[in-house]
């Protein structure tokens, strides 16, 4: 690749990440202004019952207006992930300016219902609409990158974690870790989390207080509760599905009104669990009574099925994170009941069992390890991390359990893509314990409808020829008819990176 090329990368990254980046800040702070003014309604419930029926009537109000929303445009329903990871395997061709506003103001709607969701999603989808927005009108980079890029300038900006940004766009949505992608995919979440920071600050979204370094004696109890988080983070993935199916059974009209009618009860009795969960963060606290917590988590998780079931626009990772900071609590209260832990790590377990839990359901144990550390400032504990969310990934594997994406991603996945196209070219990398390492081009079972153009390995370019053997880290130049791409892509993606 030639500097000059590399430039025009870098330039079209940081024109991504500034423009998708400001559309989700704007996104974030009326979110956190809403959930702020739905948290004072609470409060004046209980002073005057007028409020409750104005804020009954209001759900009405709310309710019709996302049904119209997702009536317009149905790709905004839920958390934006899956929909972003289908228009990047070809499976669906949106239009992305109406994709932005249906989004934009449904997932606001949202939150002013109150309901359990997570801004994580929205901002992903947000920002890559905005990409696929400027970067087709400036001719900027090609539809994989500009979608790759935009979701890291969103993921950036939600959540002040340019890192994340990137890992999530590689590891879940683009699955390769090329320079070229790197590039610019790195070029946009920084960009957008300058704007982010410059705007929020640097305050990390979880302030817990974290000292010291977790001691090797703790180890047994870390491997305890990455046990745990895998068994219920299979149980969260089974259940949103299960969810969803029931929900398939009832009329689109009707769904949204059954998350809104339980914000209603929920604004009197049980306000925490409303939003995405910034008020449960109060109760997790080393002398909160473990009935308590486990109460907060059961209707947390509870409304959490039901909110991101019934399709309303929003995503999964901010209540999903609460609830892995809840599981943290109870088992590290849990531990210091019975003698076998100490006070003092009572923040270390609740940080610990957050990565793990994220990873069990969306198995990506990097993306999780460096989010929860861009998320809570605080790195001393990495081993500990890697050592939970690795049994966390082990548990789900070994349940069978999908990673959550990877399900919702299916409703989107076309019987036959109708529409013809012609060749198209991508990059896959030979990955560890994949079918492809180790094995000569010819004993691979290859997809019909796929030409190898070249290989490249160490920087030099080998002739595919049959006789070739494959190795760790060998990126392999692939044509693929485009008529066939979505599926065509699913088995390249086993072959290459192996069992998850």
């Amino acid at each position: 690749m030639t500097s000059k090329s590399e430039l025009r990368l870098l330039v079209g990254g940081v024109i991504i990440g500034l423009f998708s980046g400001l559309v989700c800040i704007v996104y974030r702070f009326l979110l956190a202004k809403i959930e702020t003014f739905i948290a004072d309604i609470s409060i004046l419930v209980h002073q005057d019952i007028k409020y409750l029926i104005y804020f009954a009537l209001s759900m009405i109000i709310i309710g019709l207006f996302i049904n119209y929303l997702i009536k317009k445009e149905s790709l905004i329903g839920g958390s934006g992930i899956p929909q972003v990871e289908a228009e990047i395997s070809g499976f669906i061709k949106p239009d992305h300016l109406r994709v932005l506003l249906c989004k934009f103001f449904g997932g606001i709607a949202s939150a002013l219902g109150g309901l359990s969701l997570g801004r994580e999603g929205p901002s992903i989808q947000l920002g890559a609409m905005s990409a696929m927005i400027i970067g087709k009108r400036l001719k900027l980079l090609d539809k994989d990158l500009l979608l790759t890029s935009g979701a890291a300038a969103g993921l950036a900006s939600a959540f002040s974690a340019p890192l994340s940004g990137v890992l999530f766009s590689l590891e879940e949505l683009h699955h390769n870790f090329n320079t070229k992608v790197l590039i610019v995919v790195m070029a946009s979440a920084i960009s957008g989390d300058f704007l982010a920071s410059y705007i929020f600050g640097f305050e990390p979204t979880f302030a817990f207080m974290i000292d010291g370094t977790i001691p090797l004696s703790l180890y047994p109890l870390i491997i305890i509760l990455g046990i745990i988080c895998g068994l219920i983070g299979t149980f969260y993935n089974k259940m949103t599905i299960l969810v969803q199916k029931a929900y398939a059974k009832i009329p689109q009209s009707v769904r949204i009104f059954i998350p809104l009618s339980i914000s209603i009860i929920a604004l009197y009795f049980l306000p925490a669990i409303l939003g995405g969960g910034h008020h449960l963060l109060a109760y997790i606290r080393p002398d909160t009574l473990i009935t308590t917590l486990i109460f907060l988590f059961i209707m947390k998780l509870a409304f959490s099925f039901i909110s991101f079931g019934s399709g309303a626009p929003g995503g999964i990772f901010f209540p999903l994170l609460v609830n892995g900071a809840l599981i943290g609590a109870i088992l590290a209260i849990l531990m210091i009941n019975i003698g076998i832990l100490d006070e003092t790590w009572f923040y270390h377990f609740v940080v610990l069992a957050m990565a793990a839990y994220f990873t069990a359901i969306v198995r990506a144990p990097i993306t999780g390890i460096i989010l929860i550390f861009e998320m809570t400032g605080n790195i001393s504990n990495l081993l500990p991390l890697v050592l939970a969310s690795i049994f966390a990934y082990i548990i789900a594997d070994l349940l069978r359990c999908k990673p959550i994406y990877e399900s919702l991603i299916e409703k989107y996945e076309p019987k036959e893509l109708k529409e013809a196209y012609e060749l198209k070219t991508i990059e896959m990398v030979v990955n560890y314990g994949s079918d492809a390492c180790g094995k000569k081009i010819s004993d691979i079972k290859w997809p019909k409808g796929i030409h190898i153009i070249k290989i490249e390995r160490l920087g030099k370019e080998l002739i595919a020829m049959g006789d070739v053997m494959l190795s760790i880290g060998d990126v392999v130049e692939i044509s693929v008819d485009k008529n066939l791409y979505g599926q065509i892509y699913k088995d390249l993606n086993q072959i290459f990176e192996g069992q998850k």
